[in-house]
């Protein structure tokens, strides 16, 4: 039994590890597109920098989702590899909190902050660009107008909001989920090593 666990133990680490070089690998790549992307055409000297290289918002977004994506999935691969069905100790409690709040991090400083400079430095979503304009009619002729930058604050917001009604809720699903599982009871020995029999 014991050998079972130490060998399904090592397959987890490897699969783990792969998947961390696997995500660096990613996360670099798409680093490095994204500084290709945002790189000025010439330099001071009037050289030609990155002249193959893509340029454009769109270029710089699909970059960065392709690094993040990099990124969560290193820390999918630490998570596999070494917190995955193993038995909880001090060690693995502290790299299984840095690890979520690592990914906390991500979800509301890294994402937000890089919508939120998309928006208003890049696409200039203001409040004097309007979005739409409510019919005059419908609204008992009163000027109402939704701007773009009502639209960024609302898909911020929306998603904030929705982040923090989903992550607990998966939590205390999660917790729930490993409360049912079966616990195996180690079957009982003799005090010479012998596993009990009881003959009826």
């Amino acid at each position: 039994m014991q050998r079972g666990n130490d060998v399904n133990s090592r397959q987890h680490i490897i699969v783990g590890v792969g998947l961390i070089v696997l995500g660096a690998i990613i996360m670099i790549l798409g680093s490095l597109f994204v500084h290709g992307a945002l790189a000025p055409d010439v330099d001071a000297y009037g050289q030609e920098i990155f002249p193959g290289a893509p340029r454009g918002w769109q270029f710089v977004l699909a970059g960065q989702i392709v690094a993040i994506s990099g990124v969560l999935l290193s820390m999918a691969g630490a998570t596999y590899g070494f917190l995955w069905q193993r038995p909880l100790t001090w060690a693995r409690a502290m790299f299984g909190s840095l690890l979520f709040a690592a990914l906390m991090f991500i979800l509301f400083a890294i994402i937000p902050n890089e919508f939120l400079t998309l928006t208003q430095s890049t696409l200039e979503w203001t409040p004097t660009k309007i979005l739409v304009t409510v019919p005059a009619l419908v609204v008992l002729n009163n000027d109402i107008s939704i701007s773009y930058a009502a639209l960024k604050d609302m898909i911020a917001a929306g998603y904030v909001t929705t982040l923090l009604i989903l992550i607990p809720v998966l939590m205390v699903k999660w917790q729930e989920k490993a409360k049912k599982e079966p616990v195996e009871k180690p079957a009982p020995v003799s005090d010479y090593g012998r596993p009990l029999r009881m003959d009826l």
